[in-house]
């Protein structure tokens, strides 16, 4: 009975059933395998989507059109336009009686009317102001240039200064014109008092030495005018002397000098000078020697000066002439060239 088919079949099933049963295990232990390998593999994994269309770009034109606002500006400066050129209407006068009995009133006349230009009445106005002078007032005011006279020399500058050469000669040979040094002290004062504020000023006394009121121009308020006129009572040498003062830079072989006091001057940055003198400038040149400073000198040193300066400075020369008649080599009567050759006026008092 162990042997036979029926037993023998009855075993081949449970060993079919166990062998199905461990390979369906063994099927789902690989399935949920996989699925862990999947599933821990999904977190590195980076998706690449390429895409062909080109980011957006924000961007605006420098200048920016606003043709409707433009429209509208441009009509109403048309409507602006045609209401000012509209004539003025005045409607037409009636007369009518008050009483039914009351004997007809005289018609009146018919008359034309024309409006009145306006721009007339203002070109009418502009000229009643210049004839009464306030015009010409109100321009001084945002002016910064004074008219000045000096010796009798006028002038109208924003910027100017006085040089003044005090020597024994000059103090000689204003004497000997009939005037005196006091007389160019006092018109010097005359001209200061007379400055509005917005000028610029500057005095310089000198010999062969210097003495200048200050180093820079100075605008003509009132505190500096008061001690610009405190300045010229109480410094300016009326006997011929010149002890004390400033000798400056040298300028080229000359230690003092004309030519150093008009390179001080030209610091200054002036648009007008004045130079009283006889023309009888010395200095000392280097080695202690004394020499007249020739005119071809002086005007060197101006033209090379002057391109330091916004606008070349007017200078006016106002010359006492030495009444010795010395030849020896000084400006003397070269003070007109100086002048002329520089936009300014020569006055010779003698």
């Amino acid at each position: 009975m162990a042997d036979s088919p029926i037993s023998r079949y009855q075993e081949r099933s449970k060993n079919g059933d166990s062998i199905r049963k461990k390979a369906l295990w063994l099927s789902l232990l690989q399935a949920v395998a996989a699925i862990l390998f999947l599933l821990l593999s999904a977190r590195y994994v980076t998706v690449l989507v390429l895409s062909l269309k080109e980011e957006p770009v924000f961007s605006a034109p420098k200048t920016i059109y606003l043709p409707q606002r433009e429209l509208e500006h441009q009509m109403a400066v048309s409507e602006f336009q045609n209401a000012a050129a509209t004539p003025a209407t005045i409607p037409t006068l009636s007369t009518e009686s008050l009483l039914a009995s009351a004997p007809p009133l005289p018609a009146i006349p018919d008359v034309e009317f024309t409006p009145v230009d306006n721009e007339a009445m203002v070109t009418d106005s502009d000229a009643l102001f210049g004839q009464s002078g306030l015009m010409g007032a109100l321009g001084t005011l945002s002016s910064q240039a004074s008219s000045v006279s000096f010796l009798g020399i006028t002038e109208e500058a924003a910027r100017f200064v006085i040089i003044v050469d005090v020597s024994t000669s000059v103090l000689n040979s204003v004497n000997a014109a009939g005037s005196s040094m006091g007389n160019i002290r006092d018109e010097a004062k005359r001209l200061i008092e007379s400055l509005n504020g917005n000028t610029l000023f500057g005095f310089i006394q000198h010999s062969r030495n210097y003495d200048p009121f200050e180093d820079n121009l100075i605008p003509a308020i009132v505190a500096n005018k008061e001690n610009a006129l405190e300045w010229l009572d109480r410094r300016f040498r009326t006997d011929g002397s010149g002890s004390g003062w400033r000798s400056g830079p040298a300028v080229g072989d000359h230690q003092n000098g004309l030519l150093t006091i008009l390179d001080f001057a030209f610091n200054m940055q002036p648009d007008v000078i004045f130079l009283i003198s006889d023309g009888g400038y010395f200095s000392n040149l280097v080695g202690g020697r004394q020499a007249p400073v020739s005119l071809s000198d002086t005007l060197n040193l101006i033209r090379i000066r002057q391109k330091d300066l916004p606008n070349d400075a007017r200078i006016h020369s106002i010359h006492f002439p030495d009444k010795r008649g010395i030849n020896d080599g000084r400006i003397g009567a070269g003070m007109r060239a100086i002048a002329t050759r520089n936009g300014g006026k020569y006055r010779k008092i003698d």
